[in-house]
């Protein structure tokens, strides 16, 4: 007789807070008759703020956000609190369903200890590579957490399709690898974190080839587009059912990432938009998953976990909820304490949980397998597929029946997975010797039509005092983009460097005019002023830089030197000591960005100007 599954989810959250819908549930969770809507996880309220509406919805707000708060601390809050915590709730489910926890023993308690190895080897070592690794493992995770909730979507409404299941992913691939290569934002970055962790493979490339490859992206990602509305016609004309919140959730995905993607010029923010999209989905569908899980039998799990996920009512959410900030919070409270050395720790800590999360959602939630199946879906649509036959079979039950060779074979098996590509990652590390001009020369050459680009490649030749190079590069990042200020401002300190300060000081202006909120365009003109002994002029323009930017520190620590000069010691003691406090807590915040580079490019040491 088969059983109706029910699912009490993230909804009872909503419905507990309506003063209309005040239920209690009762302790135990096999009495709860309450069924989801068919054809949705939940139901199509709260399936929409969970899941199918959730990018758009935070799009919105951290667009929001970024009219008070920079994207560099944006990506820092996302990142911290939500990216890393969302590695814990897999992990409840991994060492907190003891049905899975025995499938999967061996690989459970090998990858802590392999991981961790291999990760804290690299980082003691000075070689920080395997950051790129993460940075393409984080690509693929984010893509199949999407294909995923496809296929829960597309077996609610039927019995799996293995041709259907097959254009979902093509279709995931072709337009998720296209909005890559299209976003010259995005390939900036992650180039950028290439060259800053000594992966130079990059350079061999040709960047003239990148726009014939994003071309035929773009072809095979229409004709597979095509593939699938034909399809899509040919099931509904034979009577197929139409599977609507799985179209929603991949155009409400796929918009939210074109716009953060390409539309957004501010990378950080664009990948923290993606980030809070992606943890918020995961947050709600584990706490789906292991409380269906403890719908079959609370044997399933631990005594914690049936704590967690028996039932749903508000206070038990909260504590997951809470649970989930304090794991990403481990990465605040390091950068609390300012020693490198303890932030060294976090990092490995950091990375060998991001590293666990996406290798165990890699075999963790495959949806063809029924007993994922029959947690997120309705008994009756349930099938077993066909038992898989031949060699690679037997040797899989030649394993699980050889305890020593099953743990041999799955320590053979990380090795291959992380010791290797961790390894070569260093290796690569070590013998890298481009320098930033050479890979911003590369960079220019690829993305030409980015005015950063030239940009960033003048930044780094004035940093190897090659002024005129600098000049030439700046020029044609203003050829590019006219109303670029930032590379007016570097103008001036170009021609401020080879002694020509009043062409300097009008660069500044006109950076200043193009874009009146820049502080360091107000801090260098004052630098100027300053050196030509315009000091009531270099005074305004300070005040004006820290009224701007009030944690801007090399402003107050010339704005007191100014007032030391003119014996105004009240000011210069209250002035110095307020930049020593600000210098301070930016070297905290950079101890903190700094332990996840993969995602914001954060430089390993401060940078200058």
């Amino acid at each position: 007789m088969s059983r109706r599954l029910d699912i009490q989810t993230m909804a009872t959250f909503l419905r507990q807070a309506a003063p209309a819908a005040q239920t209690r549930l009762k302790p135990d969770p096999v009495t709860i008759t309450t069924a989801p809507s068919k054809g949705w996880i939940i139901n199509p309220r709260s399936d929409v703020l969970f899941f199918i509406g959730t990018p758009l919805l935070c799009l919105a707000a951290l667009l929001l956000a970024a009219r008070h708060f920079t994207s560099a601390d944006i990506a820092w809050f996302v990142l911290a609190f939500f990216a890393v915590g969302h590695h814990l709730p897999g992990f409840m489910r991994a060492y907190g369903e003891r049905e899975l926890f025995q499938r999967y023993k061996a690989r459970f308690m090998l990858a802590p200890v392999i991981i961790t190895g291999f990760v804290g080897w690299s980082v003691f070592n000075g070689h920080l590579g395997f950051f790129i690794f993460l940075a393409l493992w984080d690509m693929w995770h984010f893509f199949m957490q999407h294909y995923g909730f496809m296929r829960i979507y597309d077996v609610k409404r039927r019995p799996p399709n293995r041709l259907v299941a097959r254009l979902d992913w093509l279709l995931v691939v072709a337009w998720f690898a296209y909005i890559v290569v299209a976003s010259p934002h995005y390939l900036i970055n992650f180039l950028e974190r290439c060259h800053r962790y000594g992966f130079g493979f990059y350079s061999h490339i040709d960047p003239s080839h990148i726009d014939t490859i994003r071309h035929l992206v773009l072809a095979a990602a229409v004709l597979i587009s095509l593939a699938y509305l034909v399809n899509l016609i040919r099931e509904r004309l034979a009577g197929g059912p139409v599977v609507w919140p799985k179209l929603a959730i991949t155009a409400t995905t796929f918009a939210t990432v074109y716009c953060a993607y390409i539309l957004l010029e501010d990378i950080i923010l664009g990948y923290a938009v993606v980030a809070l999209a992606h943890d918020i989905q995961y947050f709600a569908i584990v706490w789906i998953y292991n409380h269906g899980v403890l719908k079959r039998s609370r044997d399933l799990g631990g005594s914690w976990f049936r704590f967690l996920f028996s039932d749903g009512r508000l206070r038990l959410v909260l504590i997951y909820l809470v649970l989930i900030l304090m794991y990403g919070g481990i990465e605040g409270l390091a950068r609390a304490t300012g020693s490198y050395l303890i932030y060294d720790v976090v990092k490995v800590i950091i990375a060998a949980s991001a590293f666990m999360h996406y290798y165990y959602d890699g075999f963790m939630w495959k949806v063809r397998r029924k007993e994922i199946r029959r947690n997120l879906v309705v008994d009756d649509l349930v099938q077993d597929e066909p038992a898989p036959e031949g060699l690679v079979e037997r040797f899989r039950q030649r394993l699980r029946e050889s305890v020593g060779l099953l743990w041999s074979f799955e320590t053979g098996k990380m090795v291959v997975y992380f010791g290797i590509p961790i390894m070569l990652l260093a290796w690569t590390d070590a013998i890298y010797s481009q320098t930033d001009v050479q890979a911003r020369q590369y960079l220019s050459r690829l993305t030409p039509s980015v005015a950063s680009a030239h940009d960033d490649l003048g930044v780094a030749h004035m940093r190897e005092r090659r002024y005129d190079e600098a000049i030439g590069a700046l020029l044609r990042a203003i050829d590019v983009d006219p109303g670029y200020a930032r590379a007016y401002t570097h103008l001036g300190i170009a021609f401020s460097a080879k002694g020509d300060r009043q062409r300097a000081i009008e660069y500044h202006r006109r950076a200043i005019e193009l874009d009146p909120g820049m502080a360091t365009a107000y801090f260098n003109l004052a630098v100027d002023y300053h050196s030509t002994d315009q000091m009531s002029s270099a005074i305004d323009q300070l005040v004006r830089a820290v009224e701007l930017d009030p944690e801007y520190v090399k402003a107050y620590k010339l704005l007191s030197q100014i007032y030391k000069k003119q014996g105004d010691m009240t000011q210069y003691l209250k002035l110095d000591e307020r930049a020593r406090t600000l210098e301070a807590a930016a070297q905290r915040r950079f101890l903190g960005r700094s332990a996840m580079p993969w995602a914001t490019a954060t430089p390993v040491s401060p940078g200058g100007e």
